[in-house]
């Protein structure tokens, strides 16, 4: 896929080049305060004041999300509305150990990076600032809400261990098994009680034999959130949480069909109940609008960026995969780490907040700019997205 030659191109670098001290102050200060999933109050005010100093509007709390923003400047009439996504929450303790602070940046930079053009352009910049893609699926919570209903495509970069163009991830969701039984002296009358935690964990074991039978994309992780009190009582009551993922939303349904099976197997074998739920939304598995990733990848290629892939890298699960099922999306990851060091860990935490990190921050917001110029200048292309999108 082939772009015109673009007259705006030199001017948004140039941007870009103008705003680096401020792109890398950025990226720090909210490494520095790191902030989980709808507590980021700093974060996402640190970028709705970049935002609105060059010139955005920008509405707060939208989607019934407190630390959600949606932040736009138009240009000419007509064109396609593009959005740029900015997660900003941390990993508790082990702070930007996802490097959300690099996420945040780069989108919030991208739109500022256009702002200089937009005015002589078809089309309209949004950045969205989405909380809690952690914990709470705020990017599921936001297009629930109809915060997506007037965008047309949807991109954002995601610091890794690799470079990679195509996205992939699982789709999941958190579920909570609670399994009832009887108390009873553990030593002197045990016999007159029902182990609730025995059934719990008699699930465990039939939740790992299933790995036996299923495919390799299949994750089902769990953690015993509550099993008892004391020693010397006979549990009557158990608590385990499971994350459970497949490789589409399809295989996830039958994830979870066999994941209460054994729930319910379990309590039977024990004598006990168990009542279960899910908890927060599904993530369902991203869908890469493939000339948008190659549109992305050329532009990349082009400042002398090159891709640099981990065979090893697993598959996570990503909320913008709901938004990719409904509009062209892309995700692509961007090397900060050795291929040793994964994300969800203190070293890649620290990276996410050092020197090493600035140049591909650059580079992710210039691509990001660059590959939506190019989108709101070519309507051919603009076309080629959305039925690729639809095909």
């Amino acid at each position: 896929m082939m772009t015109n030659e673009n007259p705006f191109r030199k001017q948004v670098l140039e941007n870009i080049q103008n705003l680096e001290k401020n792109v890398i102050d950025t990226s720090r200060y909210i490494h520095e305060h790191p902030e989980t999933g709808g507590e980021e109050y700093k974060s996402s005010a640190r970028l709705i004041s970049e935002l609105e100093k060059h010139g955005f509007r920008v509405e707060k709390g939208v989607g019934g999300m407190d630390t959600a923003f949606k932040a736009k400047i138009k240009g000419r009439s007509g064109g396609p509305r593009i959005a740029f996504l900015a997660e900003y929450d941390a990993l508790g303790s082990l702070g930007h150990a996802c490097g959300h602070n690099f996420i945040g940046t780069a989108s919030a930079f991208a739109g500022i990076a256009l702002n200089a053009v937009i005015r002589d352009i078809k089309g309209e910049i949004v950045v969205v600032g989405t909380p809690g893609e952690e914990n709470l699926g705020g990017k599921i919570i936001l297009l629930e809400n109809g915060v997506f209903d007037d965008i047309d495509v949807a991109m954002m970069v995601h610091p890794s261990n690799e470079t990679r163009f195509q996205a992939k991830s699982l789709a999941a969701q958190v579920w909570e098994f609670e399994f009832l039984g009887k108390p009873a002296h553990a030593a002197a009358m045990p016999w007159r009680g029902v182990n609730a935690l025995d059934a719990l964990i008699q699930m465990f074991v039939s939740v790992d034999q299933m790995r036996k039978q299923q495919l390799p994309t299949v994750r089902t992780p769990g953690i015993i959130t509550y099993g008892g009190e004391r020693a010397n009582i006979v549990p009557e009551r158990a608590v385990g949480r499971f994350s459970c993922r497949g490789e589409n939303f399809n295989e996830f349904l039958k994830v979870i069909e066999r994941v209460k099976r054994c729930a319910e197997g379990a309590a039977l074998s024990a004598g006990a109940k168990v009542e279960y739920r899910s908890l927060g939304p599904v993530y369902k598995d991203m869908k890469t609008n493939q000339p948008l990733a190659n549109l992305f990848e050329k532009n990349w290629r082009e400042l002398g960026g090159i891709a640099q892939e981990n065979p090893d890298k697993g598959q996570g699960s990503l909320d913008i995969g709901n938004i990719s099922y409904v509009m062209p999306c892309i995700h692509p990851s961007v090397k900060i780490a050795p291929p040793d060091v994964a994300n969800h860990t203190k070293e890649f935490a620290r990276l996410a907040g050092s020197p090493s990190s600035d140049e591909p921050l650059l580079m992710s917001v210039k691509t990001l700019a660059l590959t939506a110029l190019d989108v709101l200048m070519n309507p051919e292309i603009f076309a080629e997205i959305k039925n690729a999108n639809n095909s």
